[in-house]
């Protein structure tokens, strides 16, 4: 097996390498691993933490099919590996990129409008019907900028400051981060890993509601975990909000991005129970790899619930981009068979990085359970020698490995000792990686 070695310059610090963009693989970085390197992803970010690194300098996606993509790259890595936040280096689909261009050339690039609103409507309505045969109201389907935006509009909007939120942990880090920089404080409500898989665990749940929570942020598939919620579980949620007369916030923008055999099942589509007490969140950003695009949708499926928002959500939907428009409606009209290629690469990745991980466990301490959704994996720690005290998981493994991962604690306290890594990478990247990662932990001992 061929070793790896960092290729640092002589004088230079392994700290000073990782903020160095790599010229061999120099791999997006869209924000560090740790609390403070989330400037990409939120407002209201924390003071910079010395612990947590840099990540390396972003890289321009390219277009093109996955295959042509994923086989245009070196094989052979020798700088840091990884991304941050949740993106894909796979390209995005060429209908998307044509209809930019095409776009471009007709100077498309004033501020949204009624016609562009129409089209998303039509375009995201027309998705979700083909796709879930879920078929809200056309007008409730309203555009933001992002997933963050859209969610600090509802929490400003839709629940009194002082009021604290659920957010079932580990979870997306704004989800955490965000509503205490505007006055909702989170309870966090840990998931319960049992031997068949993540479960909700429902009495938490419970507890919450009954300390003054009235949303819950239910996101499914799950971000960083990968689980995709059943019916059983999505039905006794249902009964749990409205036994509390809570609001769900149900991020479904990983939703494509299937790859086990349970569907998604699309919360608010479920009953007019559930409709009623829901606001959707999603985007074709996750699985088309568009997120700088800038265009979100939240589906308002209770009528006052679109009533206030038609009050407030003029600037927010101001904010959303005419591009981020063409490039949503090309993703979901002619970006489908993309979307398929790219979940098969997806799946096969994952699957090579579990088998591999999984081979080692006995003589490295690492685990990690298979995802249902998503190209996220969540990696435990806490049974290697990688953790150190004082030193943030994300740096521990950036110096003994040059892999950039998202750190666990960021994604709540039931996070601590574990990283998300993104395999939305070239295969052969990801299989570097793991190597990487085994023979990091076999080091530490």
């Amino acid at each position: 097996m061929r070793r790896w070695a960092p290729r640092l310059p002589a004088a230079a610090s392994l700290a000073g390498a990782c903020r160095a963009p790599s010229k061999t693989h120099s791999t997006p970085a869209e924000s560090g691993s740790c609390a403070a390197r989330r400037r990409h992803t939120m407002s209201g970010n924390r003071a910079a933490d010395p612990r947590c690194p840099r990540a390396p300098a972003r890289r321009e996606a390219e277009g093109g099919t996955v295959a042509a993509t994923v086989h245009a790259r070196d094989p052979l890595v020798t700088e840091d590996i990884g991304r941050a936040l949740a993106e894909m280096e796979f390209g995005s689909p060429p209908a998307v990129t044509r209809a930019l261009g095409a776009a471009l050339d007709r100077e498309e690039l004033g501020y949204l409008g009624a016609a562009e609103i129409d089209r998303l409507q039509a375009a995201v309505g027309g998705w979700l019907r083909d796709s879930y045969s879920w078929t809200p109201p056309v007008d409730a389907i309203r555009p933001v900028a992002d997933l963050v935006a859209g969610f600090r509009a509802i929490l400003t909007h839709f629940v009194p400051e002082g009021e604290p939120i659920i957010v079932p942990t580990p979870g997306y880090m704004p989800f955490l981060s965000v509503p205490p920089t505007i006055g909702r404080p989170v309870i966090e409500v840990p998931m319960l890993a049992t031997d068949s898989g993540w479960r909700y665990d429902f009495d938490g749940l419970r507890r919450a509601f009954a300390r003054g929570a009235r949303l819950l942020v239910l996101c499914n598939p799950h971000n960083p975990i990968g689980k995709v919620a059943v019916e059983s579980e999505l039905a006794e949620i249902e009964r749990i909000v409205d036994e509390f007369d809570g609001i769900v916030l149900a991020d479904e923008i990983h939703a494509p991005l299937v790859l086990g055999d349970a569907p998604h099942i699309v919360y608010a589509a479920r009953s007019p129970r559930a409709a009623a007490h829901t606001i959707t969140a999603t985007s074709a950003t996750k699985a088309f790899n568009i997120p700088g695009t800038k265009c979100g949708q939240l589906i308002f499926t209770n009528p006052q619930h679109l009533a206030r928002w038609a009050e407030v959500g003029h600037w927010y939907e101001h904010q959303t981009s005419v591009l981020g428009v063409v490039a949503t409606e090309a993703a979901y009209r002619g970006g489908r068979a993309w979307l398929g290629e790219t979940v098969e690469a997806l799946r096969a990745s994952v699957s090579e990085a579990l088998a591999v991980l999984e081979a080692a466990e006995g003589r490295t301490g690492i685990r990690v359970r298979r995802p249902e959704a998503t190209y996220l994996l969540w990696i435990d720690l806490r049974e290697t020698g990688l953790l150190r005290e004082g030193v943030c998981a994300a740096r521990a493994l950036r110096e003994a490995s040059h892999l950039v991962v998202t750190d666990g604690a960021d994604c709540g306290e039931a996070g601590r000792g574990f990283v998300r890594f993104n395999a939305a990478l070239p295969r052969e990247h990801v299989r570097e990686a793991m190597e990487r990662l085994i023979r990091a932990a076999e080091d530490a001992g």
